[in-house]
């Protein structure tokens, strides 16, 4: 038989039969359940990887822009932080450079007090595109104008109950020569209220003007370093770091963003495989279910079996033939579920919007059920604690992927039942009918 004759027999014996009154044979609905396994399976597979994605890159955008910029300059004894950074931004890959200086304080008001981490910045860092993307001004201004202006995370004002106008103190530690602890405190005036959109970035943000952090903090608290931003971070996250290294002499370590804060994103990275994992195993045990679906259709067709095989039809053709079909229906399957899975990805945030307004309603309506349940509403992405959006990009290259994978592995599960088939002696199978 040839290529195109094993497929046309396959289509018949497939499409199934009807009983003399009018119900669907069984096989036909074991493969249409083994068709619907392999689908429901790689949606939430493709929404997990296209989610996972989507939040990975939405919080690393965050630290890459707003906290390890694309690469970090650091300058060997004898060497200066100013010098390296007009080396840089002559250098005309790279789209800016700015010192920061960072330390450590408890800052404190009208009673309370938090530990801060305090940013030295740079108002040309404040103004540049890429942080205007992601840092977001809740109130006051962007601008640090005076020496003593400040901006403070939103988490850190709600707790210090401060706003643009308030007058706080920041307390830092100074050792003297003799060796003992002296407290320095500076008066510092609010002037605006940020957030990254993500709260274990910016729970603890005091940003000060860069030499005011650096003339008024104790040296030893101090830590500097440049900043860059060059290129697309996550096309060639080495591109800040190999740009900078094309101009600056020796006398300066350079750390991309990835080997600044690896421990974080590999995290990531771990936390994405292993759910892929989870959900990948579970497509595996529902293209299985299509060696079930077989091996039920080949005793339902027996009768059809005995008879391709009384024409002429070999062992290797009956084999194939079921081989073909079993691959089909994962195809068919892996279809279904990369198109539900893309445009469940597509629409996650109007779905979990959508759970989420269901969920508050609930909880209303068991209100006069429960006096002591907590009434107020609930998000599934509240931007105090995690990102209030999810960024989706669809990688058509990955659930191509994860298709042919599918249908390769519905392909090897149709094997078994396909040489069962192909043994079937056609003078046993009459006998059975």
């Amino acid at each position: 038989m040839t290529f195109l004759s094993r497929g046309f027999v396959a289509a018949i014996l497939f499409a199934g039969r009807k009983s003399p009154g009018g119900s669907k044979d069984l096989a036909r609905k074991a493969l249409a359940g083994a068709i619907l396994s392999i689908s429901l399976g790689l949606i939430p597979l493709i929404t997990v990887m296209e989610v996972a994605d989507g939040m990975i890159q939405g919080i690393s955008a965050r630290y890459i822009e707003l906290a390890t910029y694309h690469a970090q300059v650091k300058a060997h004894p004898g060497h200066k932080l100013k010098d390296a950074k007009a080396l840089l931004e002559a250098s005309p890959e790279i789209s800016g450079a700015w010192i920061e200086s960072q330390s450590l304080g408890i800052v404190f008001t009208d009673g309370k007090s938090e530990g801060v981490s305090v940013r030295g910045l740079e108002q040309g860092f404040l103004d540049h595109p890429a942080t205007r993307e992601y840092l977001r001004l809740h109130d006051g201004s962007l601008t640090l104008e005076r020496p003593n202006d400040a901006l403070i995370g939103q988490a850190l004002a709600d707790k210090l109950a401060v706003k643009p106008g308030s007058i706080i103190s920041l307390v830092s530690v100074k050792r003297t020569a003799s060796g003992s602890m002296l407290p320095k405190i500076l008066v510092l005036y609010v002037k605006g209220i940020v957030s990254a959109g993500y709260r274990e970035i910016d729970a603890q943000w005091l940003l000060l003007k860069q030499d005011y952090v650096e003339k008024n903090l104790p040296e030893e608290t101090v830590l500097s370093f440049v900043g860059i931003k060059a290129g697309n971070p996550f096309k060639n996250a080495f591109a800040a770091k190999e740009a900078a290294m094309d101009v600056l002499p020796n006398g300066y370590s350079i750390l991309a963003w990835r080997e600044v804060a690896s421990n974080l994103f590999e995290s990531l990275a771990s936390t994405r495989t292993m759910l892929l994992i989870i959900m990948a195993v579970t497509v595996a045990v529902a293209s299985f279910n299509i060696s079930s679906a077989l091996t039920t259709m080949v005793q339902e067709r027996q009768q059809e079996i005995a008879l391709l095989r009384s024409v002429g039809a070999m062992p290797k053709d009956i084999h194939w033939i079921f081989a073909m079909g079993g691959t089909v229906l994962g195809a068919a399957g892996a279809f279904i579920g990369c198109i539900g899975g893309i445009l469940v990805s597509i629409n996650i945030n109007g779905l979990l919007g959508l759970i989420e307004k269901a969920g508050n309603a609930g909880r209303q309506l068991f209100k006069g059920f429960s006096p002591s349940m907590d009434m107020a509403d609930h998000k599934l992405l509240d931007p105090a604690y995690y990102l209030d959006r999810i960024p989706v990009e669809i990688n058509i290259g990955n659930i191509i992927i994860i298709a042919c994978l599918t249908i390769l592995l519905s392909f090897l599960a149709s094997l078994g039942p396909a040489k069962k088939a192909g043994s079937l002696s056609p003078q046993e199978s009459f006998k059975r009918r």
